[in-house]
């Protein structure tokens, strides 16, 4: 049975007790040449923020990494609550860079305030894959309009128009060595008026940890807008008074545990 045959598969029951007022395309299992779709059970999974949810199990999307196959995303609390405040704060014209699953730059789209959304994934099997699940096919025509998908190197594309919002995910982890490095130099090819990626409050935290030379005792709205400032990215920042708190709670979970990881 081919992938378009199969029925397709609503993550959302999956998700147990975690609601999200995000939408969710249907998936089928199947492989695209190092990829593959897999439905996996999952009894119970921790969010972004560190809450833990009960579940029933999740879409997952696995593929290469320099030494073997990992799991690259998937739809659990932890994928959802890290991609929430680049989705909210998409507008105008918006660059998602990095195609993934599809879920987020259809959930781009959705926003009202996003005009036209551009997806740039370098993978050309990616893109084969979600348009064989007929992700961009199950959105409402308003939104399905808005998306063009580019195959292109994310560290290397420029927009041929002024781009309003980026939200970028081309990652396999929170926190890498060269993150910041990635994320200033697609903002130097880009020009964003704003730009959220994924992982960001964990690279925030590196920053905060390295001017103290340890675990600050917390991390306030000054402080983070003080260290955004410092990184020369316009960088979204959510209007949440507890935004701080979050970050330090969610910080142990998603960073190394290595003694000088920040370094």
């Amino acid at each position: 049975m081919t992938p378009a045959d199969q029925p397709g598969i609503d993550p959302r029951p999956l998700l147990g007790e975690f609601a999200s007022d995000l939408w969710f395309p249907h998936y089928a299992q199947g492989v695209w040449g190092p990829w593959s779709v897999r439905i996996i059970a999952m009894p119970s999974a921790r969010g972004y923020w560190g809450q833990v949810y009960r579940m029933a199990g999740t879409v997952i999307l696995s593929g290469p990494v320099e030494h073997g196959e990992a799991s690259w995303m998937s739809i659990v609390p932890m994928e959802v609550e890290s991609q929430e405040i680049g989705i909210a704060a998409a507008r105008g014209h918006t660059v998602v860079l990095g195609l993934g699953m599809g879920w987020c730059a259809a959930n781009v789209a959705l926003n009202p305030a996003v005009d036209r959304v551009t997806v740039v994934e370098r993978d050309p099997q990616v893109i084969a894959l979600i348009e064989a699940l007929g992700i961009v096919g199950q959105l409402p025509e308003e939104a399905r309009a808005k998306i063009s998908i580019v195959q292109a190197d994310a560290l290397e594309w420029r927009p041929d128009a002024p781009v309003d919002s980026v939200q970028a995910d081309i990652w396999a982890k929170f926190v890498e060595p060269q993150k910041w490095d990635d994320v200033r130099r697609m903002q130097d090819n880009i020009g964003a008026a704003s730009f959220y990626f994924w992982g960001q409050e964990m690279e925030l935290w590196r920053l905060a940890c390295r001017e103290s030379g340890g675990v600050p005792d917390g991390l306030d709205r000054g402080e983070i807008a003080r260290l955004i400032e410092g990184t020369g990215v316009p960088l979204v920042c959510p209007d949440w008074p507890d935004y701080g708190d979050r970050i330090v709670a969610a910080a142990p979970w998603w960073t190394p545990r290595a003694e000088g990881w920040w370094a």
